[in-house]
């Protein structure tokens, strides 16, 4: 919530949906699920949304739908990514089962979170909220900022600023006496020769104030007990990370500053994981000179810290720690879509130890050759789970024990900390799937109850024609729900999207058999083309049309 001329006001929420009863639910769950918000708007589509954004720039979480006409969710959030916010509004995009792609490109772009609308009540909805509030509230902590500054911390707000900005923002500073005078501050207090920078990653998000005023004091207990550390700085970036700004402006050796840096960081390592019990991982740049050089040593200095990923914490990583970049970004991406294709096609195949040993090959392939940033490697990974996790979808199934076991999956590949546990975590995401798309049904027919087993045999020898689950209850002599629930349990898929895989597979071999499409369609029991050809490509992500071209090539 927000402070407003002494009143507390809610987040302010707007809903982007095309469809009024779709509006109308979400406006009830966040009333009935969330004190902190409040929904001030609605559109039909994104146009609609856009106008009402760049007229209500106070925005704090926008709802949108993913599927919507004349601009949809998708294009709404690259249009809204082009706007200029006081504050940045988190999006939460809304999206049916058969939009994954547009979801990929959803969180590419920069969306929050995402729900599915098939699955939308009140347990669903409100972590999603929980989490979304939480994040808001925790940059309106960040944003706080001191009303006034002595010189030692308008010195420290220099320095950040130097470090997380481009140096071309600078060029006209004589222009800008503000600007002007905190350089002065810069320069009196660290010079402008032998500047360096440490990052400090700690292994845990900290989001209590007193915990960071201890780490603070922590460094600057070590700084001021060491007698040659005169123009070091310590700034907070965030509820994670710290930077040190270091200069050593009499003229001293590249050994000589390494050595008074290492003890320093080693110490201050050492101390914090004693007294504050945490892990650390410090980046430490080269040495530079210059105000416009603090950027580029801020840059390495948070590329090494990243590296814990690869190597845990605990260490402190120098420039020759980088990880070399084996293969050109294009020869990698080739690569790693050749990967991703052989994987989801394994997959799909009822072969265990084939589609491990591509999996095996491929995360062997990624921690060899991919670069350095952990976050490119979490982005190709989020995309295969997401590519993965649409085979349930594609065959009409909905997994329960994959969303329980792996809720936020995108959320969770981002928050993991090493790689090692990235690719574990994949792993057991993978292998759950496998089971949910190939279930254990030893013996096969043998191993099915008599009931179950004559329904299935009915099924499989009449899929063409008008099938009720009433009417093979009354064949097998049980009912309805028993039927249902058995079928389910034995089989693995629920009747209808089984009749409806079934139908579809044989769909398939009368188009590669270069049956005409309203053929097929009657063959297997659909009367109307249109929907069978909505069907189709719902099952398999293909009109019959594109299907056929493709097996035709």
């Amino acid at each position: 919530m927000i402070l407003k001329g002494g009143v507390i006001t809610k987040f302010q929420t707007i809903i982007v949906d095309d469809e009024p009863l779709a509006r109308l639910a979400l406006r009830e769950y966040i009333l009935l699920t969330s004190t902190d918000i409040e929904v001030v708007g609605e559109a039909c589509n994104g146009e609609e949304a856009l106008t009402f954004l760049q007229e209500h720039q106070e925005i704090d979480i926008i709802l949108a739908d993913i599927q919507m006409p004349r601009m949809n969710g998708v294009e709404l959030l690259t249009a809204i990514r082009k706007l200029s916010y006081s504050r940045e509004p988190l999006i939460i995009m809304l999206s049916a089962y058969n939009d994954y792609a547009y979801v990929r490109d959803s969180f590419v772009l920069g969306a929050f979170d995402y729900m599915l609308k098939a699955k939308l009540d009140e347990a669903y909805i409100t972590p999603v909220l929980q989490k979304t509030v939480e994040e808001l509230k925790r940059r309106q902590r960040a944003s706080v900022s001191v009303p006034s500054l002595n010189e030692d911390e308008a010195v420290c707000s220099m320095l950040h600023r130097l470090a997380v900005s481009d140096s071309t923002d600078f060029r006209d500073y004589e222009k800008n006496e503000d600007l002007k005078q905190g350089l002065n501050f810069v320069r009196k207090h660290m010079g402008e020769k032998n500047q360096g920078v440490a990052l400090i990653r700690l292994s845990k998000t900290i989001q209590f104030e007193h915990i960071h005023r201890n780490i603070s004091q922590t460094i600057l207990t070590v700084l001021n007990k060491d007698k040659h550390v005169r123009n070091c700085f310590v700034c907070r970036h965030d509820d994670r990370h710290y930077i040190l700004f270091f200069s050593f402006p009499e003229q001293r050796s590249m050994m000589a500053m390494r050595s008074l840096t290492h003890s320093i960081l080693t110490d201050v390592n050492i101390r914090l994981r004693q007294f504050l019990n945490l892990n650390l991982s410090i980046g430490i740049s080269d040495i530079a000179n210059g105000f416009t050089q603090w950027n580029r040593l801020f840059q390495q200095a948070e590329r090494l810290s990243a590296l814990s990923y690869y190597n845990g914490y605990d260490f402190l990583f120098y420039p020759e720690a980088e990880r070399p970049i084996n293969m050109q970004t294009e020869d990698w991406k080739e690569e790693w879509s050749l990967f991703k294709s052989e994987l989801l096609q394994a997959l799909k195949e009822d072969n265990n130890t084939l589609w491990k040993q591509q999996m095996q090959h491929g995360f062997q392939r990624l921690a060899e050759s991919f670069p350095s940033s952990p976050d490119q490697i979490k982005s190709a990974l989020s995309d295969l789970i997401w590519k993965a996790g649409s085979l349930i979808y594609q065959k009409g199934m909905f997994s329960e024990k994959l969303n329980e076991r792996f809720p936020f999956p995108f959320e969770q590949v981002r928050q993991l900390e090493t790689l090692e546990e990235t690719v574990q975590w994949v792993e057991k995401y993978l292998n759950t799937l496998y089971e949910e798309l190939h279930p254990k049904r030893e013996n096969s027919v043998a191993m099915l109850s008599p009931v179950v087993a004559k329904a299935k045999a009915i099924l499989e020898e009449s899929y063409y024609e008008e099938i009720l689950l009433s009417n093979i209850s009354e064949i097998v002599g049980v009912s309805e729900s028993y039927l249902s629930k058995q079928f389910a349990k034995e089989i693995g898929i629920n009747f209808i999207p089984f009749l409806t895989n079934l139908r579809i597979k044989k769909a398939k071999e009368g188009l590669e058999n270069g049956l005409k499409i309203y053929d097929v369609a009657e063959k297997v029991g659909y009367v109307n083309t249109e929907h069978f050809s909505r069907i189709f490509k719902k099952v398999t992500g293909l009109s019959p049309l594109a299907y056929r071209k493709a097996f035709e090539r």
